[in-house]
């Protein structure tokens, strides 16, 4: 007997979609058949719908320190909210305080997770305290299933920036070792001194954010790294690209022989600076900032000819009383968005419903290729014989306003209020239990595990 059986549902992979019927047993994908009988212990009819793979939202900030506050989801309801949105899977930062080794900044992250997370979750581990001293930690914490690390290139003024030399020790450590660095980049010398400008000026107000953090300094520090990456025969992750110039950059860099992923974000897709110019526009700061018309049309071609690998996040919500605090001053204003539970269902309504990419271009950016580049791929990313049963059934036909009220989420706006998106997710299924149920969240106990990297694929 099957535990689950999902009849007559159009199922989505990237060689494209079919009419399927999916059989669950102890938490994989039993069977994939045309046509399939049998006894099961609970059997969903997903006629006229999609059928995904479970989706992974690579990007995510759980309860992070941010501008003396806390982004307002922890791994709880965070992981409602992704659930809620068809995110099976996600991938948060660790936060290393002052003066921490790597290792523990591991385990506080997962003794914050462990037990209170619906969905399954790995970690990326940050690199923002004394880098050289922390580089024969590394080696281990691959082994141990954490493969991937970030640094910035910017935000020296919080202790958080490594310098270049810094970049290429970290870079060769990881690379030599299996694992893979991400990178946040801006040009840190460029955004200090336009912020410093603005500042000076009296230029306080939502938007001389993108006035301060601008395309070109994100596109002159993808340029320096890549060059690095280059040199060292090294693959780098650059995480929520955001601007034309910034592609631009990387993809010249690529041409010359870098070996980059580049990962964008829905906010950059759907969303201009325009949002800076309203009475409440301090409420969408986020680094980087969102940016011009022409650059979210850049990133949409990109996303549809391959050039951008994933689609994630940067889930960072706050209250509108933390935005607030900030006195609407741009530099002052904690920087974050929230977004994994709307991420599956603006990429398929500004994506696939437009006619900007296919269903299968979607399925790769948000499974198929954040469980390859981040080894998550023996166990997650596709709908196949032996994958873990994380499913998502998508009702096309459905059509719903986005409304702060009933996101699950705890922030108390969305900068997408208003907008509305073409279906709704029925069903999310996490190694075949339903924590989605006709669109309500089903989970009665905490159901996530935490997921160990093999070592991903590089380009």
């Amino acid at each position: 007997m099957f535990d689950l059986l999902i009849k007559n549902g159009n199922v989505v992979t990237p060689a494209g979609t079919r009419r399927m019927q999916v059989a669950v047993l102890d938490g994989k994908i039993h069977a994939l058949e045309a046509e399939l009988t049998g006894p099961a212990r609970k059997t969903i009819d997903a006629a006229g719908k999609l059928v995904f793979p479970g989706f992974i939202d690579a990007h995510t900030h759980m309860g992070i320190p941010i501008m003396n506050t806390f982004s307002v989801d922890d791994f709880e309801s965070g992981s409602v909210a992704a659930a809620c949105g068809g995110v099976t899977t996600i991938v948060d930062f660790t936060v290393q305080e002052p003066g921490q080794s790597l290792h523990e900044s591991v385990a506080t992250r997962l003794e914050k997770a462990g037990g209170k997370c619906h969905v399954d979750y790995a970690l990326h581990v940050n690199v923002t305290d004394q880098a050289e001293a922390r580089l024969p930690e590394i080696p281990q914490l691959i082994e141990d299933g954490f493969r991937a690390f970030k640094v910035f290139s910017t935000y020296r003024q919080a202790g958080m920036m490594v310098t270049w030399a810094q970049f290429r020790q970290v870079l060769q450590t990881v690379d030599a070792h299996g694992g893979l660095l991400c990178l946040h980049a801006e040009d840190n010398d460029l955004v200090e001194q336009e912020t410093a400008r603005h500042i000076s000026s009296g230029d306080l107000a939502a938007i001389f954010h993108p006035r301060s953090r601008t395309a070109e300094a994100e596109a002159r520090a993808i340029a320096r790294a890549a060059e690095i990456a280059r040199e060292l025969d090294a693959a780098l992750y650059i995480v929520h690209l955001s601007s034309r110039a910034g592609l631009e950059a990387a993809l010249e860099a690529r041409a010359r022989g870098s070996k980059l992923f580049l990962e964008t974000c829905p906010q950059y897709l759907v969303l201009t600076e325009e949002c800076y110019l309203r009475k409440d526009g301090h409420l969408w700061i986020t680094t980087p900032p969102l940016r011009r018309e022409e650059d979210v049309e850049a990133l949409w071609q990109a996303l549809a000819d391959g050039s951008i690998d994933v689609v994630a996040t940067d889930h960072c919500p706050f209250t509108v009383a933390q935005k607030d605090a900030g006195g609407g001053v741009f530099h002052q204003t904690p920087n974050g968005l929230p977004g994994v539970e709307t991420l599956f269902p603006l990429l398929y309504t500004f994506g696939v419903a437009q006619g900007r990419i296919s269903l299968s271009r979607l399925v790769q950016v948000l499974a198929g290729n954040p469980a390859r580049i981040f080894g998550l791929s023996p166990h997650k990313g596709g709908i196949s014989k032996g994958l873990d049963a994380d499913l998502v059934i998508w009702d096309p036909e459905q059509t719903v306003e986005i409304k702060a009220e009933q996101l699950h989420g705890k922030a108390d706006w969305s900068p997408y209020s208003g907008l509305t998106v073409s279906g709704r997710v029925d069903y999310t299924i996490l190694r075949g239990q339903v924590l989605v149920e006709e669109g309500r969240f089903r989970g009665e106990s905490v159901v996530g595990q935490l997921l160990r990297a093999q070592k991903g694929e590089q380009r």
